[in-house]
């Protein structure tokens, strides 16, 4: 195995385990269990994250290659943390777990299977812990014997190393695989001492970020807009992409374009597919921002007007390489004190973020379902629109016909959500084979069939999938 095949492994739980968190924060209930589990994972992440340096770093590719393979196989290491991660995502799939309308999940272990879950991950995790450990230990080694003239160099280094892993000194006999070979034993020194202060410095701020970045806000919109695209039926929702209106608010900044419908229209889906659109365009293009959000009834303790606004920020300041300093500042001055920065301060710091990009997008679904309580949704958007007037931000909202919500937006682009023939009819073609077989059969009776459905869903895409 080369290190591009030892990388890629590394990668596969690294995803799957991003994966298992997202359902993590989709679920309800259980709320020190999620907690905990989710700590444990994005552990076992950096550890991982850890270990593709090393393995991208390794000049050594045949000795790290067998290091990879004893940290790979189905009974060791990595090996048993994907059959653990699989274990997790197949139970929070399973029936008593399903993934609801809005993404809400059902939490699905009880105390005994949390407790194996823990204790496994937690095995893992110290065993790729001593992994690491023994690279070091092994790098410095190799260095020591390429040549004595470097011996007070080494000796500097290897308290360096020393100082940075007291507590894992006694356990580097334990592991019996090289990971490198320096080529030249002075480039080597020079190239080892770099490669060790760039991998600490490196890991220290993989860690910073993961933990300001939670400290914002644990919810994740991803799995969300996730499981809405792939219910899309291929096609469908293009009528929308295609319109004036859409060119029109995608081609100006500071446009608004709202998209109220009836109950059942299929909003929430053509939410997801301007998402998609919008996300494919910007993908490599670092100026130009997208955030979204979710609005659910069911949810409104969780979406207040400042948890709305940080869920943004969160977003918008994940796509830069290195945290912006003002929400490193935003999160120095509140860590210390064990404090919540207030909506002003979450104002200020999305407009410094805001300011950053060239052009940003900001989606919000279902707006009649966010809070009315204390004011919750006009301070939201007035927010919004502040934001919009000062960086330009374009705007996309649905909502069902609440005239509060109309009021707000009749200067606005519209555009009213319907379920389109055309939209219905792909839907029925996708889910032909689910009739009787002899409508299959017979184009003129799939053709009546199609125009019948067409009649009685009337715009209300729900009356076609429930």
């Amino acid at each position: 195995m080369d290190p591009l095949s030892a990388t890629a492994s590394v990668i596969a739980v690294l995803q799957l385990s991003s994966e298992v968190i997202k359902y993590i924060n989709s679920a309800s209930g259980a709320t020190k269990e999620r907690k905990r589990l989710r700590e444990e994972l994005r552990a076992c992440e950096n550890i991982l994250q850890q270990l593709k340096d090393e393995a991208d770093d390794s000049e050594g590719g045949k000795l790290w290659s067998e290091t990879i393979k004893a940290l790979e196989a189905p009974e060791a290491p990595l090996g048993r943390l994907w059959i653990a991660l699989r274990k997790i995502e197949a139970r929070l799939q399973s029936k008593d777990g399903i993934r609801k309308t809005l993404g809400s999940v059902e939490w699905p272990f009880h105390e005994k299977g949390i407790k194996e879950i823990y204790t496994t991950i937690e095995r893992e995790k110290s065993l790729l812990e001593l992994a690491l450990a023994n690279n070091s230990r092994k790098l410095l080694q190799e260095i020591k014997r390429t040549s004595d003239e470097n011996k007070r160099q080494l000796v500097k280094l290897i308290q360096v190393i020393k100082r940075s892993s007291n507590e894992s000194e006694g356990q580097f006999s334990e592991l019996k695989y090289d990971l490198a070979i320096l080529q030249d034993s002075q480039a080597g020194l020079h190239n080892g001492l770099d490669r060790l202060n760039r991998r600490q410095e490196n890991r220290n701020l993989l860690e910073q970020r993961l933990t300001i970045l939670n400290w914002l806000t644990p919810i994740d919109y991803v799995a969300q807009q996730s499981d809405f695209i792939n219910r899309r039926q291929a096609g469908t929702g293009q009528w929308l992409l295609d319109s004036l209106e859409f060119k029109t608010w995608v081609e100006a900044e500071k446009q608004t374009l709202f998209c109220p419908g009836i109950p059942g229209a299929g909003k929430t889906i053509i939410t997801s597919i301007v998402i998609e659109e919008l996300l494919s365009h910007v993908e490599n293009n670092q100026s130009m921002g997208v955030a979204y959000l979710y609005c659910d009834f069911r949810r409104q303790d969780e979406q207040k007007a400042e948890d709305l606004l940080v869920s943004l920020l969160k977003q918008l300041t994940q796509d830069w390489p290195s945290l912006p300093k003002s929400v490193k500042s935003l999160y120095d001055n509140h860590q210390k004190r064990h404090t919540r920065p207030s909506f002003n301060e979450i104002s200020r710091t999305l407009q410094s973020i805001a300011s950053l990009y060239s052009r940003i997008f900001i989606i919000v679904d279902a707006l009649d379902e966010c809070q009315l309580a204390g004011g919750c949704r006009a301070k939201f958007l007035s927010e919004i629109f502040n934001l919009q007037a000062e960086c330009g931000l374009s705007l996309f909202t649905t909502s069902r016909f609440i005239p509060e919500i109309m009021e707000r937006f009749k200067k606005s682009l519209s555009l009213e959500i319907r379920a389109s023939e055309q939209d219905v009819r792909r839907y029925v073609d996708g889910h032909i084979s689910h009739l009787p077989s002899f409508i299959g059969r017979c184009p003129d009776l799939q053709e009546e069939v199609k125009t019948g459905i067409v009649k009685v869903v009337d715009g209300m895409y729900a009356a076609l999938v429930n």
